[in-house]
């Protein structure tokens, strides 16, 4: 996986910024913010770029406003080159959230599950963005807590039946 990175250049006309974009209108729109500038005025080059998995599709456009800022600070003198380094990107918690899990289940002695009772904490990535309306229901962020659509009828035991 490449780390995050682009570069970006402000210019009479606006700004414009190569990167492996993945949500280039959030994208657009938060440099725009950041500069006072129409998102028109901003023109994304979409690198192809591999191993992204997601991770650069952001609803904050993190690693890219940061570039911006860093542009408009520095007074546009010159293009801008930002590249995290995985340390940078883990500490951001994106996709990365806390979570904790706390299971207890009861089996049977054929091995059937009898009982499930199963704890989730989990740090919401979507809560106050624009797709908190179809990613959070009930309160439940659906991006950092997944669970499968039915729970297993028979699950396998801590011990091998060919091990006694």
């Amino acid at each position: 996986m490449e780390p995050l990175n682009c570069v970006v250049e402000l210019t009479a006309q606006g700004c414009e910024i190569w990167a492996g974009s993945q949500f280039q209108t959030v994208e657009q729109g938060a440099a725009a913010a950041i500069l006072g500038i129409k998102p028109e005025q901003v023109k994304i080059n979409t690198l192809y770029a591999g191993g992204s998995f997601g991770r650069r599709a952001t609803p904050d456009a993190d690693y890219i406003a940061e570039a911006v800022t860093i542009a408009k600070a520095s007074g546009g003198a010159r293009p801008v080159h930002l590249v995290w380094t995985r340390e940078d990107d883990i500490k951001g918690g994106y996709y990365r959230p806390m979570v904790y899990h706390k299971v207890r289940a009861g089996l049977d002695k054929d091995g059937v599950l009898v009982a499930w009772d199963h704890h989730i904490v989990a740090q919401q990535i979507m809560e106050g963005t624009a797709f908190e309306s179809f990613a959070v229901r009930n309160g439940v962020d659906s991006t950092t807590t997944e669970a499968p659509p039915t729970c297993p009828t028979r699950c396998p035991t801590s011990r091998s039946p060919s091990i006694q």
